[in-house]
């Protein structure tokens, strides 16, 4: 890198031009190794305006016609709570860089520099440095860097000392910065302070470090936690403490008294307790037991069979004819084995069995053709039988549309996205089941129709049945010589509220099981029979959702409100149930009525505290705590068990155990603190060793556990002490005034990996513990930077990978976000949507791996984000273990029930897993962020609520392999942002018709979609096609608090696209697939944003002495379809 030329000359025409030629220049750099200036340096220093000028090399492009760049429109958000800031925001936005155009970038430089007048070539290099990466910082400045002895304003003031250090002095409407020292040692200072200062790693500087540390004083930090732990238990013990570490050179440990017993985090680790010996240390958000109940119930095979053997076999005479029809929420197997037992007891009294018909209550109407009607179609007519007789040439299948009595209108609401919440409540006689609930029972049945009748599917037709005999189904089967037979069923159900403490909300309509029996001719019994599922379902509503309503009211001293939550820390609801529970040849189809009673636990009782919270305080309870059904297949009678668990404590807090006679009970002896109670900022820096010692005021935090963070941190305890780099020596100035260092431990490097040696596992479901130790290795991955953005609620990590340019030195963000676009490709946000972790890993093989993507880290800032939703991956991986290709939609949102981009952009939040990308996009300003989601490989039924999900009508059945929204701002000044969408929708639309077998998979889900749901009902299931593949547009005019950035933040944000695969729960090479798909598109949009065109206002001026510069990249970008196929 080139140098600035110090040539001892010190005018103060000299001067300046030197401070501004290193402002320009670094105005200009992205990156830079310090120092900038010296005696050997090439650049001679400008000694007029013109020759300043000269130095000017950035160029700008003109706009095409028509091209309006967005300006932005509102403040965005400030992550930083502590209200006292120190020297960590130097060179950040804050009080000497201001962003006033709200995009995250500064672009007015509000300081100068002061100089003494016998300022020497060291000093003059030392504010160069200076001047060059304040110029590195900003998009923008005008007038000289330079200013006298007597400016007022902010200032960083150059002072000649034996000693080096950069101390902050604040002043009524101005901040100073004093930096002292003398000769190379102080060039020697402003140069590690300028290439490291205050960066900790790629993703987090030292103002996230002293937020964090600030959570750790308050104790709501795992680290703080330990300290003050510490202070308490060496307090009681005596400080026993070893100073030599153990043969295995681990750090010592501390022998704790059995006096205290610390409820801290979750994130709290082994290895950490490990250093407490015989300390109690728990996590205070682990369950522990309020109560416990279990309910055994009758098996409806069971009763089926002995209503026969009371009611009817004793009744019955040697000669009579009977017919038995009925209905069985079991699987084949089981009601085969009742129809056996049926058999047996007949025998003995000499009556004829001339029928015996025993479906599935499950989806009646695919059971009955599959199992009646097909058979005896087959029984006439297919090749190979003995009877040989006429082939089906066509079938239809009429289905009685599901409408209240006397309703003829088909209400056909909007489901291209849900409604998340199902609380209207002023209709009782509201049906939630949709006009084809009876064509949506009988999905898939077309291809089994197809394969066992050896039809074509355009010969397979449903029609709504518009005759008024009672039936629910007509099948007609039309022969090849012309005859037709007709068959018909009429279906049983059952009719509850969707809510029994809230009928108000409307009705259901489950399956239920039934028994029909017909004695010469006469019927002689016709009665239903819940379910298994049914029975279950009663004590859900009756019992268990009220009881945990009665324990939140006594909880909460029945003034429960939505900031309390969550109120209870799980609720499992564990069944034992023989039902159906099977994959079809079909895709990925299953039929299983257990997956659907998974769904409708959660859903509806997610539903229950939503109302709950809504009728009661007028506030949605939405983080109640977890509701995990766990649902187990087993033959015979159903059982339920029922655990509620509360959290140990509400909150971290230490707690000291009475241990004399004279005391009555425990104390807290620590409890959290408000944040605004801690301040700790950087107030004084001064070099040491080759580090720099950041001096920390800690006057709000006793000395004793001050004095226990230090020593944890330099031994390698504390978390923190692993995400601060080596530069640095921390220095907390205590209360009583005493000094207590903490040396930042040595780094051990991971070794060094190759992608291609590391099994991404790409054809297996990855679990959160399977994504950390692929984390770990990609961390020796050259090119990759691999970075902690967040905890979980639960204490599990959320990574970000960015795919880092060569540089040396310093790089600043500032400028190469003014120079390159940025993305953020996030996946697993919903956990349950497995297939975009496995994606973000091939995608990331891939951009190493292939030649094309070799320059993309000089063009783009792209950070993927594997896996967003860590808590939910967790529950998921542990409940697809017993059933692999369930929705499970309980792993949807966080450990709590929490759907989290809800508090995207917020300062705090106890849903801390939301933290992640609202640092990311801090970071990274992106201009387009990508959100991996998924949708249910298979149907999406819940008999409970209306056979469809209320909150997702819409995505009852599959629509495509891969689908994608479009949030787009409608707003006139960011007309320009919805040309890149529709650009980034053509180049997905291309990249996926090239691949034969994704496309051939989106024509055959279109298909089914179109025939079972988007021909019946096209706005609750609508399908928007272009190029084969379906898109949804969904507008909105700007509104800062949206939950899209595409329309929080248009000036910044141009594309939000959601992709969505089938994936819930895909495996094995079907999960490859759906990662594939992903994959696919995720190239498409990185190959248009590296040949995208980017403006910029580009100017440098000198005026009078002063210079007026702007180099700011205007969003949107310009892109083409450069590779249309």
């Amino acid at each position: 890198m080139r140098q600035l030329k110090m040539d001892g000359i010190l005018t103060e025409s000299r001067k300046r031009y030197a401070l501004d030629a290193a402002l320009l220049l670094g105005f200009q750099s992205e990156s830079a190794v310090f120092p900038v200036a010296g005696p050997a340096g090439e650049i001679p220093i400008p000694e007029s305006d013109e020759e300043l000028l000269s130095l000017w090399h950035l160029e700008g492009e003109d706009a095409q016609e028509g091209y309006v760049p967005a300006q932005g429109a509102g403040p965005v958000f400030e992550l930083d709570f502590r209200k006292k800031k120190g020297l960590e925001y130097l060179f950040s936005r804050g009080f000497f860089l201001k962003d006033e155009n709200n995009d995250l970038l500064p672009d007015r430089l509000d300081v100068k520099l002061i100089l003494p007048e016998d300022t020497d070539d060291a000093m003059l290099a030392a504010a160069c440095n200076l001047a060059f990466r304040f110029g590195m910082e900003t998009t923008a400045f005008s007038g000289s860097i330079l200013a006298s002895k007597d400016y007022e304003g902010n200032a960083v003031i150059f002072e000649h000392a034996e000693c080096e250090e950069l101390v902050l002095e604040e002043l009524p409407g101005a901040v100073h910065v004093r930096l002292r020292g003398s000769g190379q040692k102080l060039l020697d200072f402003s140069s590690l302070i300028c290439e490291r200062f205050p960066i900790t790693g790629a993703f987090q500087s030292l103002r996230d470090i002293l937020m964090d540390m600030t959570d750790d004083f308050a104790l709501r930090g795992a680290d703080g936690q330990l300290a003050y732990f510490h202070a308490l238990t060496q307090r009681t013990s005596g400080d026993a403490e070893s100073d030599e570490p153990d043969s295995a050179g681990s750090p010592s440990t501390a022998s704790c008294s059995d006096e205290y017993t610390l409820y801290g985090s979750p994130e709290i680790t082994e290895e950490q307790k490990k250093y407490f010996k015989g300390a109690d240390i728990k996590n205070y958000k682990a369950g522990k037991k309020v109560y416990e109940h279990f309910y055994d119930l009758p098996w409806e095979a069971d009763t089926f069979e002995q209503i026969l053997k009371e009611e009817l076999i004793p009744t019955l005479h040697t000669g009579d004819i009977v017919r038995i029809e009925g209905a069985l929420s079991e699987d084949r197997e089981v009601r085969e084995a009742v129809l056996d037992h049926i058999r047996d007891a007949f025998r003995p009294t000499g009556a004829v069995l001339e029928d015996l018909q025993l479906i599935c209550a499950y989806k009646q109407g695919y059971s009955w053709i599959d199992e009646v009607v097909i058979p005896a179609v087959c029984a006439a007519s297919c090749e190979g039988h003995a009877s040989n007789g006429p082939a089906p040439e066509k079938i239809e299948v009429y289905f009685k549309p599901f409408l209240p009595e006397g309703e003829t209108v088909w209400q056909d609401e909007n489901g291209a996205t849900p409604s998340y919440h199902n609380l209207k409540a002023d209709d009782p006689d509201k049906w939630y089941d949709l006009p084809i609930r009876y064509l949506q029972e009988l999905y898939p049945i077309q291809d089994i129709l197809a394969e066992k009748l050896l039809l074509k599917p355009d010969n397979i037709l449903f029609h709504a049945y518009e005759g008024t005999d009672e039936l629910t189904y007509l099948c007609r089967i039309l022969m090849q010589d012309g005859s037709c037979r007709e068959f018909r069923y009429l279906a049983r159900y059952s009719e509850r509220p969707y809510l029994d403490e809230y009928p108000q909300m409307g009705k259901v309509h489950p399956s239920t099981g039934y028994i029909q029996v017909w004695v010469n001719g006469e019927e002689r019994l016709n009665r239903n029979l819940p379910t298994d599922l049914e029975q279950i379902w009663d004590i859900y509503q009756k019992q268990v959702l009220p009881e945990c309503r009665t324990y939140i009211e006594e909880k909460t001293r029945g003034d429960a409100h939505a900031d309390m939550q969550p109120f209870f820390q799980k609720l499992l609801l564990e069944v034992w149930a023989s039902e159906p529970d099977y994959r079809t040849k079909s895709r990925e189809d299953l039929i299983s009525s257990l997956d659907a009673l998974h769904e409708d636990m959660y859903f509806v009782g997610s539903d229950y505290f939503k109302n709950y919270g809504l009728q009661s305080t007028n506030q949605i309870f939405d983080a109640p705590g977890l509701i995990l059904p766990k649902i187990h297949k087993r033959d015979g009678a159903p059982s339920l068990r029922v655990v509620l668990y509360e959290r140990q404590k509400e909150a971290a807090c230490i707690i000291q155990h009475a241990n004399t006679a004279d005391s009555v009970a425990d104390r807290v002896a620590a409890g959290q603190l408000q944040r605004d109670q801690i301040t700790l900022r950087i107030t004084r820096i001064y070099p040491e060793n080759g580090r720099l010692v950041l001096e920390i005021p800690a006057q709000d935090i006793s000395a004793e556990v001050t004095a226990s963070y230090a020593r944890l941190f330099s031994d390698g305890i504390l978390d923190i002490s692993r995400r601060i780099t080596d530069c640095y020596t921390l220095r907390f100035l205590a209360e009583n005034g005493t000094a207590y260092e903490a040396d930042v431990p040595a780094k051990v490097s991971a070794p060094e990996k190759k992608i291609t040696d590391i099994d991404l596992h790409e054809n297996e479901l990855i679990g959160y513990e399977t994504c950390l130790e692929i984390i770990e290795e990609l961390g020796g991955v050259q090119g990759l930077e691999v970075f902690r953005t967040a905890r979980s609620y639960q204490g599990r990590s959320l990574y970000g990978i960015w795919l880092k340019p060569e540089y040396e030195g310093y790089l600043s963000m500032t400028k190469r976000l003014s120079r390159c676009p940025s993305e953020i490709i996030n996946a697993r946000h919903h956990a349950n949507e497995v297939s975009s972790t496995n994606a973000a890993f091939i995608l990331l093989k891939k951009l190493l791996t292939e030649d094309i993507y070799r320059d993309l880290p000089g063009k783009l800032n792209l950070v993927l984000v594997p896996m967003e939703n860590t808590d939910g991956a967790a529950i998921h991986y542990e409940l697809q273990k017993e059933h692999p290709y369930w929705k499970f939609h309980v792993a949807r949102f966080n450990a709590i029930g929490k759907e989290f981009y809800h508090d995207h952009f917020r300062q705090d939040t106890i849903h801390s897993e939301a933290m992640g990308l609202t640092r990311l996009f801090e970071k990274y300003v992106p201009d387009i962020i990508v959100d991996n989601h998924g949708v249910p490989s298979h149907e999406w039924e819940q008999q409970f609520s209306g056979y469809t999900s209320p909150s997702y009508k819409g995505f009852w059945l599959p629509r495509s392999l891969l689908y994608g929204y479009f949030w787009y701002v409608t707003d006139e000044q960011y007309r320009s942002n919805y040309p890149v969408n529709k650009v980034m929708e053509d180049v997905i639309a291309d990249e996926i018709a090239a691949d034969e077998e994704m496309t051939r998979w989106n024509r055959e889900w279109s298909a089914q979609f179109e025939k079972y749901a988007h021909a019946w009902m096209p706005k609750l299931f609508p399908a928007d096609y272009y190029k084969n593949m379906i898109n949804y547009w969904i507008p909105f005019a700007y509104d800062p608090a949206h939950r899209y950035p595409s329309i929080r933040f248009p000036w910044i944000t141009t594309v939000a696209y959601t992709s969505e695969v089938a994936d819930e729960t895909a495996q094995g090479e079907y999960l490859n697939l759906c990662a594939r798909a992903h994959v696919a598109h995720d190239e498409a949009t990185l190959r248009m944003l590296t040949a995208a065109k980017h403006l910029h206002n580009c100017r440098c001026e000198c005026r009078n002495g002063q210079i007026f510069t702007e180099y700011l990249r205007l969003r949107p970008m310009i892109v083409s379809n450069s590779e249309q196929r």
